[in-house]
């Protein structure tokens, strides 16, 4: 999803308008931009909005609230710059304010490698990619008349941006940002340091009731440091919510080695061959400051001089002990503290994740660094409000495995993570050491459901599940092999929604897999094939099979989901891959078709409504009531027993998907409503709350003019 923000930043001849995009296309949401910075600073203000870093999607659950790309470098005036993308600041990115120093220079372009999406290109990398390029040479924000802040600090770079991620089952929960960081001035730049800034908070935007500082101060922070990640957590919040991890992780980065001239892996994991060669070792050093003050290295960094002692030096620092025992004993507590800090609402910590250093970049050369946003639930054992403060490396190995699925899709071909094209390494057999080659489940299906009825006087809906064949034609990018498997079937329970997490509810359901093998059930697909491929007329898709979902609760959400997985190779040790639910999830809402005429009865259920109802949330905002049986086009008003008007509204069968909080916190846009229903969230015309009571309503056909009447209570 694009979004193109030209208010202030209109284009005007080749100037590139300041543009957002979201990657959507796993299980995370993520705004990407092309000013160099990540994320939506708004996202606690505008819940309905984009998302920041939401995880796992529709879910409200964010982790991030802004990041930015920072470069710090010597010139060769002997000037230390540092070039960042974002910084401290709670009101986030506005044209010209300091701390946002790259100005775009391309519009945001997507790609796609899945040939029915409208990005589909041949260049592609991943199922959806993001390109887009900023500078730091600009004097002024492209298409206005505003300053760039500090044009004495510049740099003098060019910057390309190109996001990865993927829908596959193995990698929806992550999107791989890289950076190709160009040198465009005349003279090299010494010592450089490559770091993202970022402002990591886990909290549910839709569920909580705190705002300002209150909002901020819960997170608890760690480091993996064999992992190079920088992770949060919510320590201290307590609104309903699922317990989640958010990180920043460096997967690598590429340089030019002055001394050979060849393109360089560059990694912490190789220190010694860099010390052998006469380099400083890379070295990553997490920082976090205090954003609401703080002394010394734990104050927000004002200065580039104090932004680059931050890039470049650990905390603590271990040359400011006297011994080895000091040392760890002060780097225990500090970890300790930020684990904890939330717990507390003191948890309000600024990060920075850098590694460095480059020893130098010359005019023209390229320098890549590649990052993740990687985030993961907490394992049952630690999900409830008991499970919140906990972090441990029990509790952290959900976020480890994803972290190692980020860093396996980015090594592709380097196996061993050298950095070089090793023998057995190259799988596609081009001698090239390519990243991005990973095993491959089946392409997802397409997806339709349908509600059909037994008769026009049926108000009991068959909800009907068909899918086609693309997945059956995948080739493995990795084997070079048709291995197709089967098909599985995911459905959701009444109340899964509540929970935040509705996917990941979802259970299987039904199974239907090539017989004669080693893989699933072998219990073949005669059960769901059909004879013939059925037509919609709005979709010239062929679908192939058909099933039909049982025992569903009127008015409750399901959410309904199906992948395809391969046969895998047992022999060669190649695991069978499924293919996301994500890419085919949809939500369903039974209930009774739309039809005009007086042979059926309009109602309201649940009747008697008790607050608190099953499927409500939490706050006098996310209840829900609905009314059923209703003519495609009608009016709804609703009275008090003295005949006073509570609220009214108009149904539109063809155009309803929600219009209620309710759907907003609890279900997403790829929903299906069935024509003759319409949820009311039980507040007045004026927002306001209702009392308990008997409240009487009526129901006119906009197009035959018939009205229908009845009566309901409410009980609090």
């Amino acid at each position: 999803m694009l979004l193109l923000c030209a208010a202030p930043q209109a284009a005007f001849g080749q100037n590139a308008p300041f543009e957002e995009a979201v990657v959507d296309i796993g299980n995370v949401g993520v705004t990407v931009t092309n000013a160099g910075f990540v994320g939506k600073s708004n996202v606690r203000n505008n819940p309905t909005g984009p998302p920041s870093f939401e995880y796992p999607i529709d879910s409200g659950v964010e982790h991030l609230f802004e990041s930015g790309l920072w470069i710090g470098a010597i010139r060769s005036d002997g000037v230390v710059t540092v070039r960042t993308g974002a910084q401290t600041d709670p009101s986030g990115y506005s044209p010209g304010r300091s701390g946002y120093e790259f100005a775009q220079s391309s519009t945001l372009r997507e790609l796609s490698t899945l040939p029915e999406r409208d990005a589909f290109s041949t260049l592609a990398t991943s199922h959806q990619d993001f390109v887009g390029s900023f500078v730091d040479t600009l004097a002024f924000v492209p298409g206005t008349s505003i300053p760039m802040p500090d044009p004495s600090g510049r740099l003098g770079a060019s910057v390309t941006m190109t996001t990865h991620a993927w829908n596959f089952a193995f990698a929806e929960y992550f999107v791989i940002l890289n950076f190709d960081i160009v040198n465009v001035s005349e003279a090299a730049w010494d010592s450089v340091y490559v770091g993202m800034y970022h402002d990591l908070v886990v909290r549910n935007i839709n569920t909580t009731t705190d705002s300002g500082s209150p909002f901020f101060n819960k997170a608890g922070l760690g480091f993996i440091d064999s992992l190079l990640t920088s992770y949060a957590f919510n320590a201290g919040g307590t609104e309903e919510t699922i317990n989640t991890y958010g990180s920043i992780v460096i997967l690598g980065a590429e340089w030019n080695d002055p001394a050979t001239g060849r393109r360089r892996f560059f990694h912490p994991s190789l220190a010694d061959e860099y010390i052998r060669d006469g380099y400083a070792p890379p070295t990553v050093n997490p920082r976090w400051w205090s954003f609401a003050g703080g002394s010394a290295e734990l104050s927000r960094p004002l200065t580039d001089n104090l932004k680059y002692q931050r890039m470049a030096l650990p905390y603590p620092n271990p040359a400011n002990f006297v011994s080895e025992t000091e040392y760890e004993t002060a780097r225990t507590d500090w970890n300790e503290r930020l684990r904890t800090d939330g717990v507390i609402s003191a948890g309000n910590w600024i990060g920075l994740t850098p590694i460095g250093p480059f020893a130098t970049v010359a005019p023209g050369d390229t320098l890549q660094v590649t990052f993740a946003l990687v985030a993961a639930t907490k394992p049952d054992d630690f999900q409830g409000p008991s499970g919140k403060p906990i972090d441990t490396a029990e509790s952290r190995v959900n976020l480890i495995n994803n972290v190692l699925w980020a860093r396996r899709t980015y090594s592709g071909e380097d196996s061993n993570f050298n950095g070089v094209l090793d023998p057995g390494e190259d799988v596609n057999g081009n001698g090239v050491l390519d990243r991005y080659v990973i095993p491959e489940p089946p392409r997802s299906p397409r997806m339709r459901v349908e509600f059909e009825y037994d008769g026009e006087s049926s108000t009991t809906p068959r909800t009907v599940l068909y899918w086609d064949k693309t997945a059956e034609r995948s080739i493995d990018p990795v084997t070079g092999f048709q291995d197709f498997e089967g098909y599985r079937l995911y459905r959701s329970n009444p109340g899964d929604d509540r929970g935040g997490d509705i996917l990941s509810a979802a259970s299987l359901i039904a199974q239907y897999d090539t017989p004669g093998n080693r893989t699933g059930y072998n219990n073949g697909f005669s059960d769901v094939a059909l004879n013939e491929p059925v037509v919609f007329p709005d979709d010239t898709t062929q679908y192939w099979y058909r099933f039909e979902a049982p025992d569903l609760l009127n008015g409750w959400q399901y959410l309904f989901s199906i992948t395809a997985f391969d046969e895998g190779d047992v022999d060669a040790g190649l695991p069978s891959f499924e293919s996301s639910k994500v890419a085919t999830a949809m939500r369903v809402f039974p209930g009774t078709p739309a039809q005009s005429g007086l042979e059926r009865t309009v109602g309201v259920y649940p009747n008697p409504y008790r607050v608190g109802a099953a499927w409500d949330g939490t706050t006098a905002r996310t209840r829900r009531l609905n009314f059923y049986n209703l003519p495609p086009r009608s009016e709804i008003r609703i009275y008090t027993a003295a005949g006073e008007v509570v609220d009214e509204f108009r149904h539109e069968s063809s155009e309803y998907i929600g219009d209620i909080r309710w759907y907003d916190n609890f279900s997403a846009d790829n929903r299906i409503l069935p024509g003759g229903e319409h949820s009311w969230d039980l507040l007045s015309n004026g927002g306001l709350g209702i009392s308990s009571g008997l409240y009487l309503f009526t129901v006119k056909d906009l197009d035959s003019g018939d009205v229908q009447q009845g009566k309901f209570v409410i009980i609090k």
